[in-house]
């Protein structure tokens, strides 16, 4: 799975399409994977928009767009988390997605790149963007994970049937300290960074060794990934 940023980096000559050609070069037969993350909330008057998966843009980045409009690429159907897929083993990755009542928990895209031990290469971000972050977070029940109520989505289906989509969204308002967990995971081996341009490339090339940690760290110490004293009255345990 790639989390990316053109921009970052420098100027990139062939933009986005030659990014995303170097990736499938390097890749190779495996399956390549981006997020193609929607965010599609309900807005403050309740209304919210319709997740397609054949039309609606990526809001992260515009390696991710151009990525999931290639030829032969998979998406899944969510209308918040959505990730796209390329390869032999993209379908299996994308599928059921819209059967899970979480964006990167249990049956989802994210957790299965876990279970395969997937590798994750962030490039010119940091890990501010690593959505694996939130898989540890359920894994680990952290209470702090998500709203107290569920919210409705809604997303069309391949035969045009849009249909309400029930979620328990993450709450984004407790601050995170995902970025600086890099020198936590480098301390264990767990990642390697090399220059970039202007950016620089992190590489996690075992993920389940990194969820397992992360995992494990949570549950000791929940408040692991948090800022320090943002929000000291957060439940951290469900």
């Amino acid at each position: 799975m790639v989390h990316s940023s053109l921009s970052a980096c420098g100027f990139v000559h062939g933009g986005a399409a030659e990014v995303i050609r170097q990736l499938r070069q390097w890749a190779g037969p495996a399956t390549l994977a981006m997020p193609t993350h929607t965010y599609f909330y309900p807005g403050e008057d309740g209304t919210v928009e319709v997740f397609d998966p054949a039309s609606s843009p990526s809001r992260v980045g515009a390696i991710t767009e151009s990525f999931w409009r290639q030829a032969g690429v998979l998406r899944s159907l969510h209308p918040s988390h959505s990730l796209a897929a390329v390869g032999g083993g993209a379908a299996a990755l994308v599928a059921g997605h819209e059967r899970c009542d979480t964006p990167c928990g249990p049956g989802t895209p994210y957790l299965k790149l876990v279970e395969q031990d997937a590798g994750v290469l962030m490039f010119g971000v940091s890990l501010n963007t690593y959505t694996l972050f939130h898989t540890a977070e359920d894994a680990a029940g952290v209470g702090y994970l998500y709203e107290p109520s569920p919210c409705v989505l809604k997303v069309r289906e391949s035969g045009g049937c849009v249909r309400d989509f029930p979620m328990r969204r993450q709450d984004m308002k407790v601050v995170r300290r995902f970025a600086a967990m890099d020198a936590w995971f480098e301390a264990r081996g767990l990642l390697h960074r090399r220059r970039c341009g202007r950016g620089e490339i992190l590489w996690l090339p075992h993920v389940a060794a990194v969820h397992e940690a992360v995992t494990n760290a949570l549950r000791a110490d929940p408040r692991l990934l948090l800022e320090a004293a943002a929000q000291p009255s957060l439940p951290v345990s469900a």
